[in-house]
């Protein structure tokens, strides 16, 4: 053999020996639980109650959507009671409305105008006509969107808007550490 090889193997099995592959080194280890308990993830829920539309022309509410034609400068507001649920130590949640598959058949002419949510029992709006959503906590509140149709000229006569599209959304809002 060479001289390089028979080096190459003499360093590789002092490299073997000295990291306990041919010796007797006798380690002592143990181990105990921690006994940490256990935790449960929470929960979130949203439950509406059927609701009720109205319009800004009259003071009663409409008996029938399905049967209702809207004319340009109306508004129509549906309003129903939302209990929300949240089960979770820091658990809080945006409640928001979502019109975009209701509205996209229109030529921009029917929008969203205001949302508002007001704790079932309290005064407070939680939010108004410039935002999309509130934080909401555990409990009942009476949720109420408003669609203003604003149409000038004819491109949207006669046409179907499907308002079992609108829909209310509960997402839960990133807990923020504390700092």
């Amino acid at each position: 053999m060479k001289k390089m090889t028979k080096g190459a193997i003499v360093t590789g099995l002092g490299v073997a020996l000295l990291l306990g592959g041919g010796g007797t080194l006798a380690v002592w280890n143990t181990s105990q639980t921690a006994d940490a308990g256990s935790i449960s993830t929470g929960a979130m829920s949203l439950t509406p109650s059927k609701g009720v539309w109205t319009t800004n022309l009259s003071e009663s509410p409409i008996p029938d959507i399905s049967t209702y034609r809207m004319v340009p400068g109306e508004k129509l507001t549906y309003t129903q009671d939302v209990a929300v649920r949240l089960e979770g130590d820091h658990l809080t949640a945006a409640l928001s409305v979502d019109t975009d598959d209701v509205t996209s058949g229109f030529s921009n002419n029917l929008k969203l105008e205001s949302f508002a949510v007001t704790p079932q029992g309290g005064t407070d709006v939680l939010i108004g006509a410039d935002t999309a959503s509130a934080v909401v906590e555990d409990g009942s509140y009476t949720a109420s969107a408003t669609l203003a149709f604003n149409a000038n000229g004819t491109e949207d006569m006669s046409k179907t808007l499907d308002l079992s599209q609108v829909r209310y959304v509960l997402d839960q809002q990133a807990p923020q550490p504390v700092r």
